[in-house]
């Protein structure tokens, strides 16, 4: 992933039942391994609720692949 781009792309993930930071880290890292070895999409994982990615495309391919997810909520930022 190219992180010299000016304009960012984040999921930020809202765990309505877990509560612990580290748990919460653990498995957003996890989601973005997934994301990438089943779909080939890289992202950054800078803080423990949220995935950056370099491209508005793959930010939007990864809410769609994540969406049927019942465990957390997703929303967007455009930085």
């Amino acid at each position: 992933m190219n992180t010299n781009d000016t304009v960012t792309h984040t999921l930020k993930f809202n765990f309505h039942t877990v509560t612990n930071n580290a748990a919460v880290d653990a498995l957003v890292h996890a989601l973005s391994i997934d994301l990438y070895c089943k779909h080939g999409v890289e992202c950054a994982h800078p803080s423990a609720e949220s995935l950056v990615f370099a491209s508005e495309r793959d930010c939007t391919f990864a809410q769609l692949a994540l969406s049927s997810d019942t465990r957390f909520t997703l929303s967007r930022r455009i930085d």
